[in-house]
């Protein structure tokens, strides 16, 4: 009897490998989950060493249709992976053009036309003014002053006078 044997991939499946020293870096924890679904997305249409990296196409539209997202969530994202060293634009898409095409890009983790990887995230750093969990252009707005009870006239605070009442 003859066994059917399969001959052996010579290629591996493709796939998108996400290493424990890049998810390990400040850069990445401080990415929201719509920038690091973005950045695996952007990682999956990478195709191998000396391929396509710096000429990876990819649009704030396609990316707000394959993540389910608006296109201006989707920018938010491509900002903020630029931001923190994961991405590079290396051609702007335009619409001006007669033949409009996307925006290029290069991902830092691996190299690119015989160049090495930068790795421009492992060297990002939270700004020192910022807290976790708060946007740095966030407006904050003054307390009300809780020492005057609130009943039939609401008080409130202008120019820093708690005793400014409306009728």
């Amino acid at each position: 009897m003859s066994k059917h044997r399969s001959k052996p991939h010579t290629r591996d499946a493709r796939h998108v490998r996400l290493y424990h020293l890049m998810l390990r870096t400040a850069a990445w924890r401080s990415l929201d989950p719509t920038a690091r679904a973005l950045y695996v997305e952007m990682a999956s249409r990478y195709r191998g060493p000396e391929s396509n990296n710096g000429r990876i196409r990819y649009s704030v539209r396609q990316a707000a249709s394959a993540l389910h997202i608006g296109k201006t969530t989707a920018a938010r994202a491509f900002l903020q992976l630029q931001d923190r060293g994961f991405i590079v634009q290396t051609q702007k898409g335009a619409f001006s053009r007669k033949v409009r095409h996307s925006t290029l890009w290069r991902l830092t983790e691996f190299g690119c036309d015989g160049e090495l990887a930068t790795k421009e995230y492992s060297r990002w750093q939270p700004p020192e003014n910022s807290q976790r969990g708060t946007c740095s252009g966030t407006v904050r707005y003054p307390r009300r002053d809780r020492s005057v009870p609130v009943t039939g006239q609401r008080a409130f605070q202008a120019n820093g006078h708690a005793d400014d009442k409306l009728d």
